[in-house]
């Protein structure tokens, strides 16, 4: 599977001449791409297999690896060494009983070995500056961090992904991709290449290649579910309702998931009756701006007090649900009639 443009961010002062790297940050896509990008640019090709190892930080010390690191490669030339999870960088507790040593981390990171690229995997949001270690690491190692892609960069992702597939999508096909699937790169990448394998190479996605190809979750059935609710659809209301049941899913989960969707709807009509900015709307809520943009036309279906009736009953069901007072499914199918 191909890889998408990457998005890095290297701290202030990083040196390719270093032979150590320090990748950390939440978004798993751009370390195992960043990580994929020095071993390609440290060995040839033929000798990958043969070169890399691997260590995880969570069964075995760090002075394994750099012993490792040590080891000339059994092709001679250059070696990848990698440690992953290195939890013992962050604030992050373990409950397994290996031991780090960090002062030997510090003095071989004084003084690599050349021949060895030494890459320091930390899925975590950040590192303990407490630790000496960690104050060091910067003027020692290449620093990366890999955040999470949000807005128009993640836009610009989408959008240059796709064109890696040979394929384009519209604007709206981009936010309702970005909707359904959030911000998670690989499954981004995997409903794209999915979708271009469908409609093939040189074509444009729409909505409604989207709404028809990507996998969709529950709280995606659940806007959709009041969308057709709030524009009189009942009977369309009940068959999405219907394949609801048919997967399994619980009346009280859809009853929460029903009654978060009308809470955005509300928040978001009295945010509008203050005069804010759908953008600055979604920076409050920390909601996606399509999230918002779609939910806005259901607003001016309820008024305030309406929407607050509404969000009542909803707290009553739950909880007659959760106690048992009132048969699931057939109380959800009567509530969804009355708010029609």
């Amino acid at each position: 599977m191909g890889l998408g443009p990457a998005k890095f961010v290297w701290e202030k002062g990083a040196n390719p001449m270093k032979h150590v790297y320090i990748l950390f940050g939440l978004e798993a896509y751009l370390l195992e791409q960043k990580k994929n990008e020095i071993i390609r640019n440290t060995l040839p090709l033929e000798e990958i297999e043969f070169a890399v190892s691997v260590h995880d930080a969570r069964e075995a010390s760090i002075q394994e690896a750099i012993d490792d690191c040590q080891t000339l490669s059994l092709v001679g030339g250059k070696r990848v060494v990698i440690v992953k999870d290195c939890y013992f960088l962050t604030t992050e507790e373990s409950k397994e009983k290996v031991q780090h040593d960090l002062d030997q981390l510090y003095s071989y990171l004084e003084s690599p070995n050349e021949d060895t690229t030494f890459i320091l995997n930390i899925p975590y949001e950040k590192l303990d500056g407490r630790k000496k270690i960690v104050k060091n690491i910067k003027k020692l190692a290449n620093v990366y961090e890999a955040k999470p892609l949000k807005g128009s960069k993640l836009f610009d992702w989408v959008y240059d992904r796709s064109r890696k597939e040979n394929i384009s999508m519209s604007t709206d096909a981009i936010n309702l991709l970005m909707n359904y699937i959030g911000s998670n790169l690989f499954q981004l990448e995997q409903e794209i290449v999915k979708m271009a394998l469908y409609i093939g190479k040189g074509h444009e996605l729409g909505v409604a290649d989207v709404e028809q190809l990507v996998s969709r979750t529950l709280e995606q059935d659940i806007f959709k579910l009041i969308n057709s609710i709030m524009n009189k659809e009942i009977d369309q209301a009940f068959e999405i309702l219907d394949d609801m049941f048919k997967q399994g899913e619980d009346s009280i989960k859809i009853i929460n998931l029903i009654a978060r969707q009308f809470r955005i709807i509300f928040q978001l009509k009295v945010l509008r009756k203050q005069g804010v900015s759908n953008g600055l709307m979604a920076s409050k809520l920390k909601l996606h701006p399509f999230v918002v943009s779609s939910a806005l036309g259901m607003c001016e279906q309820y008024d305030l007090d309406q929407l607050l009736n509404i969000l009542s009953n909803l707290s009553n069901l739950d909880f007659k649900m959760k106690t048992g007072q009132i048969p699931k499914e057939l109380s959800l199918e009567t509530f969804l009639t009355q708010i029609a």
